[in-house]
């Protein structure tokens, strides 16, 4: 059976572990499109709807401040940093404290938040009727439980990203999606009222994660130990490195409530216009930008920490590159297709939303490079310069969604992220050159404007495949009808646009096709 496991969760290279994270996460999206589809129709937009979305706010905030993103980029660089330096059994004291330190926060605050969830549920809802509240006020409940089982499998899947084992924490948002699917479809049988099945499903699928990620920990030594030395000089270093990312995280959630503060002023229908637009465009940067910066973390780690610092500068020129090359033509695609996209995934055409979606599409790019950059500062165990910029950032999105927005609508709100992201990646390009002098930028500028050139010619392509050959008409509904016109338009585009890599000599192309082919043979675990 360890045989088995360790085939399954074995150690990956780069490319290996990108694609693997990629393909988990296209898995995951499709079964979150199902979860979502199952949810409307079972439940529609009702009271039960109302109150199984309220419910997340208070577990998912306890999630947020104590762990959330911020753990694993806080962790990792000092995790590899006693493994690198052959102290081993420090290492898993460590692992040990901080499992304990998390296990012990979540557990306290959800049993107060169990204890005040009716003063707390008032205030995050106010507008409730009393069946809505006192049915927010069970699911809550129901799912308090899921912060602690979200700690325990972050720690253990940052303790496999340390050692290049990304199989099953790549699939852990699709054991997440599992569990809510079998809570629709089963649990819900046999509960007082349904929605309450879907929220055991919730606690089921956390409860699958856990699992999974204790599963990926054979064979890598770790056994657990009751230790809580909060003082140990590695835990301060932890959590002085997660301050500034929660705060980050923060920031992004203040961020979000005002920007729908702002679309509350629009034309009915702009916030579920944006909310949908905002979803199709980070499913490319969830596969290339999200999944890239997660893989190479652990290696950049490693070459920032290295005696040789070329290898961190090797690092940084060759996972810049190939980034934009992956995201630059798919934010074309997203600009020239954006009336496809939307009409084939959400089944209708709606002019706002493929506008929308239009004007996030830069931030495809930006925020993919981003998410690269910013995994360069934390690997130097420099949270604190991202958190500024994300900062400053907020600020510029703010002020230009207010302007924008009451000449633009809801597309004036897509046309200030795009505005605020595009500077937030100058200013960190910026700083980083400032931190660890040239590191090739010049080249990673003219591969850029390569990549942008090709995608230039693939977007003429498609522009003049979609409005010639294959318009879209207004009684093109459902997936028989979109799909063909739409992948033969996106087939075109990608055969102009190889032609034109070629041409220019932009080696990713042979890279990627070499690479690909490559990963399909390497993925057997058996």
């Amino acid at each position: 059976m360890k045989d088995i496991i360790r085939k399954i969760n074995k150690s990956h290279t780069l490319g290996v572990a990108a694609f693997l994270i990629s393909l988990s996460f296209l898995f995951s999206r499709v079964l979150g499109l199902f979860r979502d589809r199952l949810l409307a129709t079972n439940f529609g937009v009702g009271p039960a709807a109302d109150a199984y979305t309220a419910a997340f706010r208070i577990p998912d905030l306890l999630f947020t401040l104590l762990i959330s993103g911020a753990f694993a980029v806080s962790f990792i660089p000092v995790f590899v940093g006693y493994i690198e330096k052959k102290k081993t059994e420090e290492a898993w004291e460590i692992a040990n404290i901080v499992l304990n330190t998390i296990s012990v926060l979540t557990i306290g605050l959800a049993v107060l938040s169990f204890i005040f969830t009716e003063p707390l549920v008032k205030i995050i809802v106010p507008g409730f009727d009393k069946e809505r509240f006192d049915l927010t006020v069970n699911l809550t409940r129901i799912m308090l439980v899921t912060p602690f089982l979200f700690g325990l499998s972050s720690v253990f899947a940052a303790i496999q990203q340390s050692f290049n084992r990304f199989t099953l924490f790549a699939l852990s948002s699709a054991f997440y999606n599992v569990g809510i699917i079998a809570g629709i479809l089963f649990f819900s049988n046999y509960t007082a009222q349904p929605i309450y099945g879907v929220a055991f499903g919730v606690v089921f699928g956390t409860l699958i994660q856990v699992l999974a990620q204790l599963i990926g920990m054979v064979g890598l030594g770790f056994k657990y130990q009751f230790k809580l030395r909060f003082w140990h000089p590695a835990v301060l270093k932890i959590i002085g490195l997660m301050v500034p990312r929660s705060l980050d995280l923060g920031i992004d959630q203040l961020h979000t409530i005002i920007e729908t503060a702002i679309g509350s002023r629009l034309a009915t229908g702009s916030l579920a216009s944006y909310y949908y637009a905002n979803n199709l465009k980070n499913v490319p940067v969830g596969l290339f930008g999200g999944a890239i910066a997660t893989a190479i973390f652990p290696s950049l780690i490693r070459a920032a920490k290295s005696a040789d610092p070329s290898k961190l500068i090797r690092s940084i020129v060759n996972n810049l590159r190939l980034v934009s090359f992956l995201v630059i033509p798919a934010t074309a695609v997203a600009i020239i297709l954006r009336g496809y996209i939307v009409r084939l995934l959400f089944g209708f055409g709606d002019q706002a939303t493929a506008d929308t979606l239009g004007w996030l599409a830069p931030t495809i790019a930006a925020q993919s490079i981003f998410f690269v950059v910013a995994r360069i500062f934390y690997s130097l165990e420099d949270t604190k310069t991202p958190l500024l910029t994300s900062l400053a950032s907020v600020v510029v999105n703010i002020i230009f969604s207010f302007a924008l927005s009451a000449q633009y609508g809801v597309s004036g709100l897509a046309m200030a992220m795009s505005i605020a992201m595009a500077l937030e990646l100058v200013i960190l390009m910026v700083l980083l050159r400032r931190k660890i002098g040239p590191f090739g930028f010049r080249g990673i500028a003219i591969h850029a404007i390569k990549v942008a050139a090709a995608s230039l010619a693939m977007s003429v392509a498609m522009y003049l495949m979609t409005y010639d050959v294959f318009p879209i008409l207004k009684n093109d509904v459902g997936f028989s009808l979109v799909a063909p016109k739409f992948a033969a338009i996106c087939l075109v585009g990608l055969a102009v646009f190889g032609v034109f890599s070629y041409a220019l000599r932009i080696g990713e192309t042979k890279i990627v096709l070499n690479w690909t082919r490559h990963n399909i043979r390497r993925l057997r675990f058996w």
